[in-house]
């Protein structure tokens, strides 16, 4: 038996069992610390001002029965014992709440039945606590938690997976847990299993689920057997999360990063040309036309990454353009590229799709 010391409330109106108690207790150094109440009054005093582990109580009492002492009792565990047992009595306090029923004997042997009996019913009380503190817990906890049998029976749901999947929990308790998975794959958007990666170089495996609704959406789900005493499986908890939001995030980097590599082979490509065509201003002398080449370069890159903002300026397109076309019409005639010995720059401009080259400015 353990050895910590547990505080007992006797409640006995008969002196005889008073003594009796006190004897046992006391001759066989059980760790009580023991309160001793004569009547229901005395037990209501008691209980105003203390706590106990467990209270043990007679059936009959001067002013009343060890139902009015249950109804005193609160959470703490009753033991009732009588001298007049009976099978209509002991169920009677069993439905009232009473932890265990104990029958006095003329030798008063069921006082060696007690401590183990005590024992069992604060273990009960804890076992209790830790059960109620586990279910608020899954009660409470924003990831969706439901337990199958093992048959795949949904037993128990909690609020979370009502508010994610849809249902109310008398409409999903009782159906098989296969009603919340897609079937067979149904399109690169709704495959049953996918990889997602957590950090790094991690990944873990994600799946599919349905609403009541019937719409799809990815979840982490993770799973474990309940095992009974004798280690064999009598049920399955299963906490899912929906991981909507974060695949939206990684989509939204993949396809970010993806637009700014793009950017960045097109800025490489650019400079290239740039510097070939300073190259060739230079041999040909023209070192003003080379400076403002690099000028109108680096101006464009300052903006490009924020670092300049352009003014704007009213102009007259049409015009601009007119005289850009004049301005330009001799050079265009006289300049042409040899595809077969141009370099990687020269050939980007003359074959880019301009959309695609506005679409990657544009980032």
């Amino acid at each position: 038996m353990d050895s910590a010391r547990h505080k007992i409330l006797l409640v006995e109106d008969n002196k005889l069992d008073q003594l009796a108690f006190k004897r046992f207790v006391e001759a066989n150094a059980v760790p009580y610390d023991y309160t001793i109440a004569g009547s229901i009054a005395q037990t209501r005093s008691v209980l105003e001002g203390r706590l106990f582990d467990v209270i043990i109580s007679d059936h009959s009492l001067g002013d009343g029965t060890a139902l009015d002492v249950l109804k005193l009792a609160g959470n703490t565990p009753v033991v009732v014992v009588t001298g007049a047992g009976d099978e209509e009595t002991a169920t009677q306090m069993w439905k009232a709440g009473a932890y265990d029923y104990l029958v006095k004997d003329l030798s008063q042997n069921y006082l060696s039945a007690l401590p183990k009996t005590v024992e069992n019913a604060i273990k009960h009380k804890m076992m209790e606590e830790k059960v109620q503190l586990l279910s608020g817990a899954v009660m409470s906890t924003e990831d969706s938690v439901y337990i199958t049998d093992t048959q795949g029976t949904i037993i128990f749901v909690n609020k979370a997976f009502c508010r994610t999947y849809g249902y109310k929990e008398e409409e999903i308790v009782g159906q098989n847990g296969n009603v919340l998975w897609i079937g067979k794959r149904q399109g690169n958007s709704t495959r049953s299993v996918f990889q997602t990666r957590t950090s790094g170089s991690n990944w873990e495996v994600g799946f599919y689920h349905k609403r009541k609704n019937e719409s799809v959406f990815p979840v982490s789900l993770s799973r474990s057997p309940i095992k009974d005493a004798a280690g064999r499986d009598v049920a399955i908890v299963a906490v899912a999360r929906d991981i909507t939001e974060r695949m939206l995030a990684e989509d939204k980097i993949r396809t970010t990063s993806l637009k700014l590599k793009e950017r960045n082979e097109f800025q490489n490509e650019v400079a290239i040309f740039v510097a070939e065509a300073v190259r060739r201003l230079l041999a040909a002398g023209e070192i003003e036309k080379a400076q403002m080449v690099i000028t109108d370069y680096l101006d464009i890159s300052r903006i490009a990454a924020d670092k300049l903002k352009p003014a704007p300026v009213s102009f007259d397109l049409a015009e601009m353009v007119a005289k850009a076309v004049d301005d330009l019409a001799p050079a265009a005639n006289e300049f042409k590229i040899d595809l077969e010995n141009a370099t990687p720059a020269e050939k980007l401009l003359v074959s880019a799709d301009p959309n695609r080259m506005a679409q990657i400015l544009q980032i």
